[in-house]
């Protein structure tokens, strides 16, 4: 039989009607159990796949999900889609991944795009620029035409309405700039992601809160912004730590940078924690591998791929309790990059 089979080639074969041929594979009533497993032999003889679409469009369900990550380099987006995979796939749900690049215009034209396909849910990590600039607009757009949506990793302003699960970031780095004030360090720096983003500006207010706890004046020089290109990031490393008065440890904000502040320190000869203290942010297992291994505040991140899987799946089953808010707390990895800088 050349051709994709049908139900109807399947009918045809057995000599019975296609509806009687949809409601045995569709394990529907009014199918004896003799001829429900002829019909499932034939169709299985005969290379029979259901078709998906024709599915959805009778039952208006596509058992699909869009997944908005801002950057799917950073392992932390492929850890967290690990965590809604575990969720989803028992569900027989499907994700599509849609890589923003921390471009606003992108994620809009993916959010417009994921309606025209008629997923049931989105699951983002919203942009958000230094300005205050967001796409909250396209996400209402998106609810108020059915489409669940739930935040993870982030927040934006001006929707007050969204299921999220997200880390206490704030904490997270006032007990990294916390374990190294006991170590004897209080010349500490700050590398920064992209400024504006939800994370960066939670993590930096940590960061001076804790500073400002401590009685610590870190030099604004060595508060480090907007470290996304690799080559730029390295020239900023470069010229806090060739100061004659550069700081004695560093905080990363993401698993990108502990590794570029790493290979800063390499190429200027600086041992790690002898001559520089490495606090890192996020937990791959580079963090092991490197030479020393990395003290690290590493964040739940499977966890919270499963909890944001699980409460969009509630919004799509009915759900409709008020605003759901999880926030989640980081551990501090201690292994080998602080030490106490020389003379303490």
């Amino acid at each position: 039989m050349a051709g994709k089979t049908t139900i109807k080639d399947i009918a045809k074969s057995l000599g019975i009607s296609p509806s009687t041929v949809s409601r045995a594979l569709s394990n529907g009533p009014g199918v004896g159990g003799d001829l429900r497993e002829r019909i499932r032999k034939v169709a299985s003889q005969l290379n029979y796949v259901p078709n998906s679409s024709a599915k959805s469009l009778r039952t208006r369900k596509t058992k699909t999900i869009g997944l908005i990550v801002s950057d799917i380099r950073n392992p932390f987006f492929l850890e967290f889609m690990g965590g809604v995979e575990t969720v989803l796939f028992p569900r027989e749900f499907k994700f599509i991944v849609c890589n923003t690049g921390e471009d606003s215009k992108k994620e809009e034209i993916y959010i417009r795009w994921l309606m025209e396909h008629g997923v049931e849910g989105i699951i983002s990590s919203p942009y958000q620029d230094r300005e205050g600039n967001n796409n909250g607009t396209f996400y209402k757009k998106a609810m108020n035409s059915g489409i669940h949506v739930v935040f993870y990793d982030r927040l934006i302003e001006g929707i007050s309405n969204i299921d999220s699960v997200t880390l206490d970031n704030e904490q997270a780095i006032m007990n990294g700039v916390f374990y190294l004030k006991d170590r004897g360090h209080e010349r500490i720096a700050l590398c920064l992601h992209k400024r504006g983003i939800y994370t960066i500006e939670e993590r930096y207010s940590g960061f001076k809160k804790a500073c400002a706890i401590l009685g610590i004046h870190p030099d604004d020089r060595w508060v480090l912004e907007d470290m996304v290109n690799y080559s730029v990031s390295l020239d900023k490393l470069r010229s806090i730590l060739t100061l004659a008065d550069r700081p004695t440890a560093v905080i990363s904000t993401n698993q990108y940078l502990n590794e570029t502040v790493v290979r800063a320190a390499r190429e200027l000869g600086l041992d790690i924690p002898a001559d520089l203290s490495l606090m890192g942010f996020d937990d791959s297992s580079l963090n092991e591998l490197i030479d020393p291994p990395v003290t690290t505040i590493r964040q739940p991140v499977v966890d919270m791929g499963k909890i944001a899987a699980t409460l969009l799946l509630g919004r799509i089953d009915g759900d409709r309790g008020e605003q759901t808010r999880v926030v989640l707390k980081a551990e501090l990895l201690e292994r080998c990059s602080v030490a106490s800088p020389a003379g303490k």
